[in-house]
C-alpha cells in the first residue's frame, strides 16, 4: 500500500490532482452480470457495492433471467464484450451466460454443442482487450427434496421428492455405504419412476457436469483469475453430491488460489464482487471467525453437505480475505450463530419462539466484547434455515448491538446467509453510516420480519385458507399478497425498528412466497 501511495504522490506532484482525478475516473468500475433479477442476486448485491464506492455496471434488465422470461446468452456476451475493455474487473453468472439463469440451468432443453460454444466463448472473454480481473461463478446442479414447475422441469410435481431419494440412495451406493434394506427400496424406485424422466433428468445433469469441466480450463489457462463454483441445495446424501465428490477431485488438481467449491449459489455474486474489490484496492482483509456455543463449527447445515466451519473458511478466501485465529490481527470478525444442537430447523417451526437463552446471550455479549475492542462485526445467523433466529434478532435489538453491526445475514440457506453477510462486512467500512444503516434495516425487514415470521403467517391466514399456490400467483392475488405482508411487517417490525419502517415497501418480485423485495420508498 505504502508503494501505490508513493506512486500516486509522484503523479500529482508531475500532473497536478486534478489530471490524476481524471485519470483514475472509471478505474473503480465493475461489470456485473448477475444468475437473475431476484433482488438477493441482484439488487441487493449491486446496492451493496455501490454503497461502498464502486460503479457497478449491469446489463439491461430484458437480457437478465426474470420470473417471466429467459435470459439472453448471446446478447449478455456482447454487452460484457463491448465494455470489458473499460473495467477493472468483471463478475458473471455462468449460468446466465451458458444458459439463460439459474432456473434455465434445470429446465433447458438446449443442444450440447449450443452449451460448450457458449462456455469456449466465455473462455476468451479476455481477448475483448483492457486486461480486466475475469470472475466467473457457476453451480452445480440441485438435488432439491420437493421442487416443481416452474424452477424443475414439470415432471418434478409429480416425481421430485421420489427422485431427490433415488439420487440419495445412489450416492450410498456410490459410496458403499448402503444396507440391505436401501438396495431393494432403490430398485423399487428405479422400476416406479418413468424411465423417460431418469433419463431426462440424468443427461441434463451430465450436460451440466460436462459444461462446468470445460470452465475448468479456464483455471489452467488464466483466462479467468477466478472461477468459484457452488452446490445449489444438497445434502450429505444427494445426487448433488455423488458430482459434486467427482468434481472436487478435478477441482483439487487445480490452485487454489483461483478456485473454490462450496454449498450455495444465490450469494455466490456478492461474494465475488467482495473479492474484487479487495484486489482492484490491493487489499487481503483478515477474518476472525467465531462460532456460537454448542456444535458451533461442526454443524452440517439443512440443505448443505459441509461443515459450517469449512464452508466459512472457503467462503473467506473467495471473498479475496484470509481467515486468522488471532483476534488482533483481523479486520472484520465474522461471528456465527449456529444451533446448539447442530441440527437446523425451519424458522417457520414453532421452536423459534424468540425466547432468549444463555446461549443467545454469549453469543451476543462476544458480538459486544468485539465491537467494544473496535472490531468490525458481519453476524452470520444460520441457526435456522430461511429464516433468522427469533431470539437473536431481539436480543441484538434490546442490546443495542443490531445496529453496530458491519452487516447481517439471516437468509435461505446457511451458505447464502453467511457469503451475504461476509462479502457486505468487507466492504462496509467505506461506507457512509446511513448506508451501512439502511442495507441492515433490509436485512432484518426481509430475514426477520419477512422470512422468519410474516412469510409463514401469509400462508396460514390467506394462501392456503384461499387454496391459491405458493409460486405463479396472478396479478389479484400478488396484490391482496403484498397488502397482508405490508400490514404484518410494520406490525411486527415498528416496534423495533421505529419508525423508519414506514419509509420501506414490501412486494412479491416473482410473484412467489418464496421472496419479498424491500424498497426504500
Amino acid at each position: 500500500m505504502k508503494k501505490l501511495y508513493f506512486v500516486l504522490l509522484l503523479l500529482v506532484a508531475y500532473l497536478g490532482p486534478q489530471a490524476v482525478i481524471e485519470a483514475n475516473m472509471g478505474r473503480n468500475t465493475l461489470l456485473f452480470v448477475p444468475l437473475d433479477n431476484r433482488p438477493v442476486c441482484f439488487d441487493y448485491t449491486v446496492e451493496s457495492m455501490k454503497a461502498a464506492g464502486w460503479n457497478v455496471e449491469t446489463p439491461p434488465l430484458e437480457y437478465i433471467a426474470s420470473n417471466d422470461h429467459s435470459g439472453d446468452p448471446d446478447k449478455l456476451y456482447a454487452w460484457l464484450a463491448e465494455r470489458s475493455a473499460t473495467a477493472n474487473a468483471i463478475v458473471v453468472s455462468s449460468d446466465a451466460l451458458i444458459y439463460g439463469g439459474l432456473v434455465d440451468s434445470r429446465t433447458h432443453h438446449l443442444p450440447k454443442e449450443t452449451l460448450t460454444a457458449r462456455a469456449e466463448r466465455l473462455l476468451n472473454l479476455k481477448a475483448n482487450g483492457g486486461d480486466p480481473l475475469i470472475y466467473v461463478f457457476t453451480t452445480i446442479m440441485r438435488s432439491p427434496k420437493a421442487s416443481s414447475a416452474p424452477v424443475e422441469p414439470a415432471y418434478h410435481a409429480q416425481w421430485g421428492p421420489k427422485l431427490f431419494k433415488l439420487g440419495a440412495l445412489e450416492d450410498k451406493l456410490d459410496l458403499k455405504e448402503i444396507s440391505r434394506r436401501e438396495r431393494k427400496e432403490l430398485a423399487a424406485l428405479q422400476a416406479e419412476i418413468p424411465q423417460a424422466i431418469q433419463a431426462d433428468s440424468a443427461q441434463r445433469r451430465s450436460m451440466n457436469i460436462a459444461t462446468t469441466e470445460l470452465l475448468l480450463h479456464g483455471v489452467e489457462s488464466g483466462d479467468f483469475d477466478y472461477l468459484l463454483i457452488g452446490r445449489d441445495d444438497t445434502a450429505p446424501y444427494s445426487q448433488a453430491h455423488k458430482e459434486a465428490r467427482k468434481m472436487d477431485i478435478l477441482v483439487r488438481e487445480l490452485p487454489k488460489e483461483r478456485i473454490r467449491f462450496f454449498s450455495g449459489a444465490d450469494q455466490l455474486g456478492m461474494v465475488l464482487l467482495s473479492r474484487a474489490a479487495s484486489r482492484v484496492s490491493y487489499e487481503i482483509p483478515m477474518v476472525y471467525v467465531d462460532f456460537a456455543a454448542g456444535k458451533g463449527g461442526e454443524t452440517i447445515p439443512t440443505y448443505e453437505d459441509d461443515k459450517i466451519a469449512f464452508s466459512a473458511a472457503e467462503h473467506i478466501h473467495a471473498a479475496g480475505g484470509w481467515p486468522t485465529e488471532k483476534l488482533e490481527r483481523a479486520d472484520l470478525v465474522l461471528a456465527v450463530n449456529t444451533p446448539l444442537t447442530g441440527v437446523t430447523l425451519e424458522a417457520s417451526n414453532p421452536v423459534n419462539d424468540g425466547a432468549i437463552s444463555k446461549q443467545t446471550e454469549a453469543f451476543v455479549a462476544d458480538v459486544q466484547s468485539y465491537l467494544h475492542k473496535g472490531k468490525e462485526v458481519a453476524v452470520a445467523d444460520v441457526a435456522y434455515g430461511n429464516g433468522a433466529d427469533n431470539a437473536l434478532v431481539k436480543e441484538l435489538f434490546q442490546t443495542g448491538v443490531a445496529e453496530e453491526l458491519a452487516a447481517y445475514g439471516g437468509w435461505n440457506t446457511a451458505g447464502n446467509a453467511l457469503g451475504f453477510a461476509l462479502g457486505q462486512g468487507l466492504l462496509a467500512k467505506d461506507m457512509e453510516v446511513e448506508d451501512r444503516q439502511h442495507l441492515l434495516n433490509v436485512r432484518y425487514l426481509d430475514d426477520w420480519a419477512y422470512q422468519a415470521n410474516v412469510r409463514n403467517k401469509t400462508y396460514v391466514e390467506l394462501i392456503w385458507p384461499n387454496y391459491w399456490p405458493n409460486s405463479e400467483l396472478n396479478t389479484e392475488q400478488v396484490q391482496a399478497a403484498e397488502a397482508v405482508i405490508t400490514k404484518d411487517i410494520l406490525t411486527l417490525a415498528e416496534s423495533v425498528l421505529g419508525e423508519r419502517v414506514k419509509e420501506y415497501t414490501f412486494t412479491l418480485p416473482w410473484k412467489r412466497m418464496f421472496e419479498v423485495e424491500v424498497n426504500k420508498k
